[in-house]
């Protein structure tokens, strides 16, 4: 093969894999590195799922070495191949090979995300699911080519169903099958489903589109919001570049310390000492303290089968951390306050920083839940793509469907109950929805935000994150996760349980890598784009205190004006050559039948059907040779 075909991967991106807690059976996995050395990747997979198999026992070391064998299996499944190099494992990632241009990268992405959808349709559930949809798609009136012919002539007749149940979700279903990358699964917090048709011909879905809870810790989100006091690198920034534009720096500071001192006022005192409304570092190290301790107990009433007695502590812990973090970021608000530039004084000062940084941080979580949405799905259900249906689903995040349905006086969640008083909702009042996020898969993947608009608010792009999931770890390797841990806490540690956080599934990963001293398997090192569509002039501003809360009335516009809104913009003025794009591009059935095929031909190639989250390889994927040692510049 001629050199320019082989990955050249810079020794400084190599990553250690040397797994713990094998005890003796360190061999055994030696052994195993060994027999792959050298392999092609899709080889390398087979012998993986063919070692885990032949391991016995069921104790720790056991458990151990089936996980990590399974972990290194979905490593290279997801783009890195194993090197031996000073008798160590390392692994090479091949998308960071230096001489990988953009394009190719892109190509390998959308390879590695397309086998990931064809993984999450192969468990037993999905598919079955698959296959009644398919079965009840051919036994309605889907009509395509109409909606089609419709959409040249003027705006969509558009109807938004909330796809919680029924027939809705099952088309939601189907359109989700053809690109996620996830099993369809219930999840922790708030969840809005949508299926955009046109009422005449209500069968036909023409887009989808999923709002759920955002997650705590994007950096580059919370930076844009003023949310943390940190920039995306970890200096400072957000909350300081806000206040460093304001027009009085100290009101703007009192102004955010007053919404924290209402939130500590309204915190719980069950179980708590006394505390001062003033804060204090020594205050929230007492605190932090007892949460420590209560922490502690928690898990030891758990272990001892008292779950009554172990929920009695959590509360506590939730209490005693929240009040610690309110208490540590009205200190540092309170050091900002005597001087006359506070954002000069944090920018210099990077211990003042962090103690603002975590009252922050607490004042954020109290609010995520009810002012943001994440828009975690949306797309074009196929052939509406040719016509940038995909931008129409975009632009409905901003519609009064959307937005009543996730409603703007909730109730508190079950955590912020036991946390604070019935009445911190008339301290500290819900604003209602402020801002949508969501994010594309990888740079250039985004077309369908970019200069999209929901009424007069706009798509902006607002950064990049770096992706984090666990899309790419198998089935049986979240088997595998749970009784690895299981082993070492003696009990179920991580469950969906209250106060243990979100993603269960995350969590248990996360822990169990940790466990064995691996690197996170979790991240997958692709920088994706961070949009964001303000539903107020200052998201930011109304939780820091510094901008009113909107006045209580019409939450968004509604759907035909931004369906004719989006027609005008993007259909109408090429609309003849969208609609023969859409023509000869295949339609819902088409795809879902390729997609069944694909996975029945997969099935019928697995030697071992136990395996039923098996991948193709990255690499045969990317037509490339495996990078050898020579080759690692």
């Amino acid at each position: 093969m001629d050199q320019r075909d082989e990955l050249i991967i810079p020794v400084n991106k190599l990553i250690d894999f040397t797994p713990a807690k094998l005890g003796a059976r360190i061999i055994e996995f030696d052994d195993v590195v060994c027999s792959i050395t050298g392999l092609p990747q899709s080889q390398i997979s087979a012998r993986l799922e063919s070692a885990v198999v032949g391991i016995g026992g069921d104790n720790t070391s056991s458990r151990a070495l089936r996980l990590s064998l399974l972990i290194l299996r979905d490593y290279i499944n997801s783009g890195y191949y194993p090197l031996v190099q000073d008798r160590k494992l390392v692994l090479a990632p091949l998308l960071e090979a230096q001489n990988l241009d953009e394009v190719r990268r892109r190509h390998a992405l959308r390879m590695l995300y397309r086998q990931a959808r064809l993984n999450a349709v192969r468990e037993a559930s999905q598919r079955k699911a698959l296959e009644k949809f398919i079965t009840s798609l051919t036994m309605v009136d889907y009509q395509p080519g109409k909606v089609v012919s419709a959409l040249e002539e003027a705006p969509p007749d558009l109807s938004i169903q909330i796809a919680q149940s029924g027939s809705a979700r099952l088309l939601w279903r189907g359109v989700r099958t053809t690109w996620s990358m996830t099993p369809d699964a219930s999840a922790p917090g708030r969840e809005v489903s949508i299926v955009l048709t046109d009422r005449r011909w209500p069968s036909t879905p023409m887009a989808v589109a999923q709002f759920r809870n955002v997650v705590p810790g994007v950096r580059q989100r919370d930076t844009w919001l003023g949310m943390t006091a940190r920039n995306a690198t970890g200096g400072a920034g957000g909350y300081v570049d806000r206040l460093a534009k304001q027009p009085d720096e100290r009101a703007a500071v009192e102004a955010t310390a007053a919404v924290l001192r209402n939130l500590l006022g309204s915190v719980n005192l069950e179980g708590l000492p006394s505390i001062s409304m003033k804060g204090g570092v020594d205050q929230a190290d007492q605190l932090a303290a007892l949460a420590s301790a209560s922490r502690d107990r928690y898990n030891r009433l758990r272990q001892e089968g008292r779950p009554a007695e172990a929920r009695k502590h959590l509360a506590i812990t939730k209490r005693a951390e929240t009040a610690a973090n309110l208490s540590l970021g009205l200190a540092g608000l309170s050091e900002c306050q005597s001087d006359p530039y506070p954002s000069r004084l944090m920018r210099t000062d990077s211990e003042i920083r962090r103690r603002v940084d975590t009252g922050l941080r607490k004042l954020w979580h109290y609010h995520m839940g009810f002012v943001a949405l994440e828009m975690s799905i949306c797309g074009a259900a196929p052939p509406f793509g040719a016509l940038r249906v995909g931008k129409l689903a975009a632009a409905l995040a901003g519609s009064e469907v959307v937005l009543n349905a996730w409603g703007r006086d909730r109730p508190l969640g079950e955590i912020a109950t036991t946390v604070y008083e019935p009445h911190v909702r008339d301290k500290v009042p819900n604003p209602g929805p402020l801002v949508v996020f969501t994010s594309g898969l990888y740079p250039g993947h985004s077309s369908q935000y970019n200069r999209a608009s929901s009424g007069a608010r706009k798509w902006r792009r607002i950064g990049e994150t770096m992706g984090y999931g666990s899309f790419h770890v198998a089935a049986d390797t979240v088997d595998a996760v749970d009784a690895f841990n299981e082993a070492v806490d003696g009990y179920s540690h991580i469950t969906r349980t209250f106060g243990e956080g979100a993603s269960a599934r995350f969590r248990a990963i996360g822990k169990a890598l940790s466990g064995l001293g691996l690197p996170d398997l979790r991240r997958h090192d692709t920088r994706r784009p961070l949009y964001a569509l303000s539903l107020v002039e200052d998201p930011g501003g109304v939780l820091l205190g510094w901008r009113p809360a909107p006045a209580p009335g019409r939450l968004g516009i509604s759907a035909q004006e931004i369906a004719h809104q989006w027609w005008e913009r993007w259909v109408r003025g090429q609309v003849s050559q969208l609609a023969r794009e859409a023509r000869v591009a295949p339609d819902l059935l088409d795809e879902l039948h390729g997609l069944l095929r694909q996975v029945n031909e997969l099935e019928a190639a697995t030697p071992q059907p136990q395996f039923a989250a098996r991948q193709l390889s990255l690499l045969d994927q990317m037509g490339q040779r495996p990078v050898g040692l020579g080759e690692v510049g």
